[in-house]
This record gives structure tokens, C-alpha cells and sequence, in this order.
């Protein structure tokens, strides 16, 4: 964090482009993953991306943006993404929060479960994560594979952070209360690499 607060910095203060050019490196992975949850189209979320990071450069004098830099990536990226899919396919202009369409797929690496119950306990995992409602995934997305806090969940979403709690609390228990196997939950919640695959949040 220290390291980004820097970045800023130099970008606000000498319009450092070396130093734009790593503070995009640092988000990039992560604003991809989230983008292409909201949306298939890979080149709808690249230039997504590159017009977010444009918006950003553009009020690099004016924006006071620097307590969470990520939060405020992620929000733009998803406000833009919205828009161009309410353009591209109608979608009604609802409240940024209201679209309920975030779509995650999860695989797991079977080599962190027992072999011979592996194959029943993805499927029945990939079943649990397929069939939570779209914002009860994203918040899990958020929390999980973006590490964001409660209070920035909730500040991005526009919820309190009790109901993010309870949403996390609720995702955890449907999970709990289908498998046998307790210490899957530690694989499910903490271990996704991009695209779904398992990495350490």
C-alpha cells in the first residue's frame, strides 16, 4: 500500500508516466478477473480497463482518490463495464448496484482433496458456488479473491457492512451444511487463482 501511495505521488506531482505504467502493472490482474465476471466479452474489459486508467490519469490533479486507490479502480471499471453493457445490450438503466449479473466459475486443483472423494466434493462445490444468487457471489468475490474489507464491500456496494457480513456468513453455511469435509472450506473461500483457479487471497 505504501509502495502505491508512492506511485501517486510522483504521478500527481512530476506526471511521472514510468510510474503510471507500474501503478497499471499492480492492478491490471486483478481489475481483469473482476471485469471478466461482469462480462465474457475480453475485449469489452480490456478497454474497459485502458478508459478507466485514462479517466484516472486525466483527474490525477483534481481527484482525492489516494485513501483506496483499488476500491476506486474497481468501482470505475464496474460503472463502465455497466454502461457499455446497458448500450450493447439493453439492459435497463438500473441503479449500478441493482444488475444482477456477476457470473463466477470456480475450479478446483483436486490434489488438495482426498482422492477418492475429490470428484463428488467439486461437483458438489461447483453446484453450491453455480447456485448462489449473483450478488451473494460478487460479495464473496470481493472478500475472497480481492481481499477487500467489510466496510469497503459495503461502501462499493451500497450496503451496510452488517448485511455484507451476513451475505459472507450465509455463502459459508450453505457450504458447511452440503459437504462433509470442513477443511474445504479453507480451499473454497481462501484459495482461487485467476480465472477461477486457486490462489492465495
Amino acid at each position: 500500500m505504501e509502495r502505491i501511495h508512492i506511485l501517486w505521488e510522483q504521478i500527481v506531482q512530476k506526471d511521472d508516466k514510468e510510474a503510471f505504467a507500474e501503478l497499471y502493472n499492480l492492478f491490471i490482474d486483478d481489475l481483469y478477473r473482476y471485469g471478466s465476471k461482469l462480462s465474457p466479452d475480453e475485449g469489452m474489459v480490456k478497454d474497459s480497463i485502458q478508459e478507466v486508467f485514462l479517466d484516472l490519469y486525466d483527474k490525477r490533479k483534481k481527484s482525492n482518490i489516494t485513501r483506496n486507490l483499488r476500491l476506486y479502480l474497481i468501482v470505475a471499471l464496474k460503472r463502465v463495464l455497466i454502461r457499455k453493457l446497458q448500450k450493447y445490450r439493453r439492459l435497463e438503466k438500473r441503479d449500478i448496484n441493482d444488475v444482477d449479473m456477476f457470473e463466477v466459475q470456480y475450479s478446483f486443483e483436486e490434489q488438495y482433496m482426498e482422492e477418492e472423494a475429490s470428484t463428488l466434493v467439486l461437483e458438489k462445490v461447483k453446484k453450491i458456488i453455480t447456485d448462489l444468487p449473483a450478488k451473494q457471489k460478487e460479495i464473496i468475490y470481493l472478500r475472497f479473491n480481492l481481499s477487500l474489507e467489510y466496510a469497503e464491500i459495503s461502501l462499493m456496494l451500497g450496503i451496510s457492512v452488517e448485511s455484507v457480513r451476513k451475505q459472507v456468513y450465509r455463502a459459508i453455511k450453505s457450504v458447511r451444511e452440503s459437504i462433509d469435509y470442513p477443511d474445504l472450506l479453507l480451499l473454497l473461500f481462501l484459495s482461487y487463482h485467476t480465472n477461477g483457479s486457486p490462489h492465495t487471497a
